[in-house]
C-alpha cells in the first residue's frame, strides 16, 4: 500500500535503556535508532517514546495502536522496581491483546511474563550477526522468507518458550531466537535497529568483559556480513498494521 494511503498509526516505544555516554555523540541515543529504522520502512508511523526506567508510561494504554519493548543492559530477572512494573504492563497488554513487539531484553521479558524463562546462556556472550533458521512461517508475511541475519549483543537469552507461543526461528547459539504468541505478540532476540558500527563500538568498550576470543570473532563477523535490518523492521510494520 502506498505510504500516502496508509492509516496513521502510533507505536509506543517502551525504552528500557540508553546508549553509553561515551557513544551518544557518535551514534545518538536508543530512541534515535528506532526513529531511524521506522522512518526507513514506513515514514507514516508516529512513534511516542516512553522511558519506562523513569516510570513514564502512556496515560491510556489505548493511546497507541501497539508497543515495542527495547533492549537493555539489565536482566529481566533483576528484582528492580521498574522491571517489575514493566512486567505488570506487559500482562495488561497481553490481556487486551494489544500488538506487542519484543527486542532482546523485551523478547526475554515477554517470555518471563507469559510463563517462559530467560537466564544467562551457558555458551556465554553472543555478539555479532546471527543467521536465523525458520522453523515456521511468519503468518502475516505472504512471501518466501530467505535465511536472514540480525545483530546480537547479549549474554542472557530465552531458554523456555512462553505459554501458547510458537517458535518461529532459531540460530546456532540462540535456540529460541524468534517466537509469536497468538496474533498479538512478535518477539525476537536480534536488533534490527542496530547498525554494525554501533555493535562494534559497544563490543570494543566491553572487550575485557567479552574476552579476546569473543571480541575478535565478533569484529570479523560484523565486518564481513550485512544484517537484514530493514526486512525485519518491515515485518514489524506489517505486524502492527495487520492488527489495526
Amino acid at each position: 500500500m502506498p505510504s500516502e494511503q496508509r492509516k496513521n498509526m502510533k507505536i509506543g516505544i517502551l525504552l528500557t535503556d540508553h546508549v553509553m555516554d561515551e557513544l551518544i555523540e557518535k551514534h545518538g541515543d536508543m530512541d534515535d535508532f528506532y526513529k531511524y529504522i521506522f522512518k526507513k520502512v514506513d515514514p507514516t508511523i508516529e512513534l511516542e517514546i516512553f522511558d519506562v526506567v523513569e516510570g513514564i508510561y502512556p496515560n491510556n494504554i489505548n493511546d497507541c495502536e501497539g508497543y515495542l519493548i527495547t533492549g537493555s543492559r539489565f536482566s529481566v530477572y533483576d528484582q528492580i522496581d521498574w522491571i517489575i512494573k514493566l512486567k505488570e504492563f506487559v500482562k495488561e497488554l497481553d490481556q487486551l491483546k494489544k500488538s506487542l513487539v519484543g527486542v532482546c531484553f523485551g523478547h526475554q521479558l515477554i517470555a518471563e511474563v507469559l510463563g517462559g524463562e530467560a537466564k544467562a546462556a551457558k555458551s556465554g556472550w553472543t555478539v555479532g550477526n546471527q543467521t536465523y533458521d525458520l522453523m515456521e512461517d511468519i503468518p502475516w508475511i505472504n512471501e518466501d522468507i530467505p535465511l536472514f541475519t540480525l545483530l546480537h549483543s547479549h549474554k542472557d537469552q530465552v531458554n523456555k518458550l512462553p505459554d501458547k507461543a510458537t517458535l518461529i526461528a532459531s540460530t546456532e547459539k540462540v535456540p529460541i531466537a524468534m517466537y509469536i504468541v497468538g496474533d498479538h505478540i512478535f518477539s525476537h532476540q536480534g536488533h534490527p535497529e542496530f547498525k554494525p558500527e554501533y555493535v562494534h563500538d559497544v563490543a570494543t568498550i566491553r572487550r575485557e568483559v567479552l574476552g579476546d576470543e569473543v571480541y575478535l570473532a565478533a569484529a570479523e563477523n560484523i565486518k564481513n556480513r550485512i544484517p537484514d535490518n530493514e526486512m525485519i523492521a518491515k515485518y514489524w510494520v506489517d505486524f502492527f498494521r495487520r492488527n489495526n
